[in-house]
């Protein structure tokens, strides 16, 4: 997959972010996405600022995959991304919620309703939004994206072997097309271009809501 090239900070606040040391340097992450950014989340990274646009418009999808594989992890490690998109022309209205877990970004292109839905994602967002935890031969998924609550349960005996290759995203050719069909009608593979990626983040310690089961 294509490098994803970001600057880093250990703190959010754009004052702090000029305190010596908070700034963090530059990171071009290749390779396993889980395990890059599980390691900037160990040296204390709290923001990450993507250099390039996500564009879904490109119709390869390699760049695009490998930018949105860092922004779940990065999302799913609670650390924010400042990042922009775009979406394919002509994309229906509802059609970007399954992005809607991710950190939401800066600003998102995707004609004249552009703002609109980057402001509704900056409102709808929140922590946990849609995530998996792995138990002995099963995946169980706990999605809001849409607004109200869908649990999922994925069994399978060899269930973190059977989604490492989506978690780092795939060329869709190389799956079957019923698994891709039967993923994407639930939203927990999202297409961009030739490859397909997962879209859950692991949740590692759930949060405490009575809004979030």
């Amino acid at each position: 997959m294509s490098a994803v090239p970001m600057e880093l900070w250990r703190e959010r606040d754009p004052a702090a972010q000029r305190v010596p040391g908070v700034y963090a340097g530059r990171a071009d992450l290749t390779g396993d996405p889980l395990e890059a950014v599980a390691r900037l989340a160990g040296e204390g990274v709290q923001l990450a600022r993507l250099d390039e646009l996500v564009d879904l418009e490109d119709p390869d999808g390699a760049t695009a995959v490998a930018a949105l594989c860092a922004v779940r992890e990065l999302t799913g490690h609670g650390i924010a991304v400042d990042w922009t998109i775009r979406l394919p022309a002509g994309i229906e209205a509802a059609r970007w919620r399954p992005l809607s877990h991710l950190y939401p970004p800066a600003a998102v292109s995707a004609g004249s309703d552009g703002e609109r839905i980057a402001a509704e994602w900056r409102t709808t967002f929140h922590v946990a939004m849609c995530g998996y935890r792995l138990g002995p031969g099963f995946i169980e998924v706990r999605d809001r994206r849409t607004g109200s609550f869908k649990r999922l349960v994925l069994r399978n005996p060899n269930s973190e072997k059977s989604i490492a290759p989506l978690l780092r995203g795939v060329p869709a050719a190389a799956l079957p097309p019923a698994v891709i069909e039967h993923y994407l009608r639930t939203d927990l593979l999202h297409r961009a271009g030739r490859y397909v990626w997962w879209t859950p983040y692991r949740i590692r310690r759930w949060p405490l809501s009575s809004t979030i089961p």
